[in-house]
């Protein structure tokens, strides 16, 4: 605060004085007044670079990422710090603008050529964006002035591979060899490659060098016996062949996949999905510790209605990265959808912990405790949610909505003042469900699942086996909603009456 500018003036300490009280109510948590505050700082001052950049941090916690961004370019601006670069970039990545990125880490390399790692994540957005040309030329622009790598070798190779230009890919190795003629790491690295490709001349020669150098190198040996299967071809075929490379950048391998993905998002077609989930099965086979390839399956997975599968692919995805915020709105999605609720109350505890300023979190944990009868809790987390939005319309609308959904579900009302539609999973949510076929017992036994642990739920289906004479079915369904953690009032009784 105090590097802003000049000497401190009376006016001056009293816009840090305000800044120091802002950053406070952030830090208590009280993220909507800290927002409003930073908002009336940065109209005042709109120089004080600090207070643009915390003003971004607390929109960004908020999910409002365009503002973020806004606010975070405004602070870069005022003070090119490295700190407000790296946070900029964190946006420009998590928000998919990945050019913008790249320009970013341009202008640093301007300003710093001798940071290497600029080149690098300047590529790396390059190629999130499938421009690899400029990725190249990047790696290209870090090779001139720290002379060939092994690392910037095999990342050109990869990209080149990636695009099916096989000469250049060789190329990379093949100078990756001549600048470490004794390396027969680089040796093996290019072999490796020969063999791939079927080009049995050239990796012999090369594995027949790598014995002239070492002689007891029993890889080589073993790998002059074999070669690997013919390269597929056409269609799927060449890119099933593509994702199965181990050398190829999984950026360009996701970046080919994803117009695909986006169009089963679209469509929900099964032909596209299941075509899609063979190719991300393929990707993820060859990634499986690579959070992005799990995130792909899942978004495959969610978009073609498996749930419960989806909902294990985003588990996964989380234990890889848990810092990616979309995930665990996707992976909540999905367990409230196909009423895993224990597992959805779960997982949103652990949400809050990582990101504790996203309504979707609250909303979500909230559904969970309401479909336990934890109506005292929904409630509580439910008004946090409020709280976050109070300044977007819409959201604040959807949230009146389902406030209203759960006074209604709560008290057994009617559903004739509650907008289906506006509800999280519309009018085929298990929300709208309850409150709208929750006395239907053919529908009710059509809902039913194994892996289904909504207790108001479970507790409806006991009723209605109860009402038809069923006592053991009503026992089971009571049972199962209990060991779900309901927290009904009159579930012991009706248990009771029907044992």
């Amino acid at each position: 605060m105090f590097a802003q500018g000049e000497a401190p003036t009376e006016k001056g300490i009293k816009q840090q004085t305000y800044f120091i009280e802002a950053k406070r109510e952030a830090l208590l948590g009280k993220t909507e007044k800290a927002i409003s505050m930073f908002k009336q700082l940065v109209e005042a001052v709109p120089e004080m670079d600090a207070a643009q950049f915390e003003l971004g941090r607390l929109q960004y916690a908020a999910g409002n990422t365009d503002d973020a961004i806004d606010h975070l370019k405004l602070a870069y601006e005022k003070r090119p710090s490295e700190v407000y670069a790296s946070f900029l970039a964190e946006l420009y990545q998590s928000s998919g603008q990945h050019r913008e990125g790249a320009e970013l880490y341009g202008e640093l390399i301007k300003k710093n050529p001798s940071e290497a790692d600029y080149y690098l994540e300047r590529a790396a957005f390059l190629v999130r964006a499938q421009d690899i040309k400029g990725a190249i030329g990047a790696y290209n622009q870090l090779e001139a002035r720290i002379g060939t790598n092994a690392e910037l070798a095999r990342l050109k190779h990869a990209l080149y591979l990636g695009q099916g230009d096989r000469k250049r890919a060789e190329k990379e190795l093949t100078a990756l060899v001549e600048s470490a003629p004794q390396n027969l790491r680089f040796r093996h690295m290019l072999a490796g490659y020969f063999v791939s490709q079927k080009e049995e001349a050239k990796a012999r020669k090369a594995y027949e060098e790598i014995l002239r150098l070492q002689p007891a190198d029993v890889r080589a040996q073993l790998a002059l016996q074999d070669v690997a299967p013919a390269k597929a071809s056409g269609g799927d075929a060449e890119l099933m062949a593509l994702l199965g490379r181990a050398d190829v950048d999984i950026d360009l391998k996701v970046g080919k996949l994803l117009p695909l993905v986006n169009e089963v998002a679209r469509t929900q077609d099964a032909m596209k999905g299941k075509r899609a989930m063979e190719l991300a099965t393929e990707l993820r086979r060859v990634h499986p510790d690579e959070a992005k390839a799990a995130a792909l399956q899942g978004d495959i997975l969610f978009h073609t209605g498996r749930l419960t599968e989806a909902a294990d692919a985003y588990k996964a995805t989380i234990e890889l990265d848990d810092t990616v915020y979309p995930v665990w709105e996707q992976l909540l999605a999905a367990l409230y959808l196909s009423n895993q609720t224990v597992a959805l109350r779960k997982y949103a505890e652990e949400a809050l912990d990582v990101f504790p300023n996203r309504p979707a979190v609250y909303v979500h944990y909230a559904l969970g405790e309401a479909f336990r009868a934890n109506f005292s809790e929904a409630n509580s987390l439910l008004e946090q949610a409020q709280l976050m939005t109070s300044g977007q319309p819409e959201g604040k609308a959807a949230l009146e909505q389902l406030a209203l959904a759960l006074s209604g579900l709560e008290a057994g009302d009617a559903t004739a003042k509650i907008e289906l539609a506006k509800l999280p999973g519309g009018k085929e949510g298990p929300l709208a469900f309850l409150l709208s076929k929750g006395g239907n017992a053919t529908a009710l036994a059509a809902y039913n699942s194994a892996e289904n642990t909504n207790a108001l739920f479970l507790e409806m289906l006991g009723d209605a086996q109860a009402k038809a004479g069923d006592k053991a079915a009503a026992a089971k369904a009571y049972a199962r909603a209990k060991a779900a953690g309901s927290k009904s009032a009159n579930l012991r009784a009706k248990l009771t009456k029907v044992q």
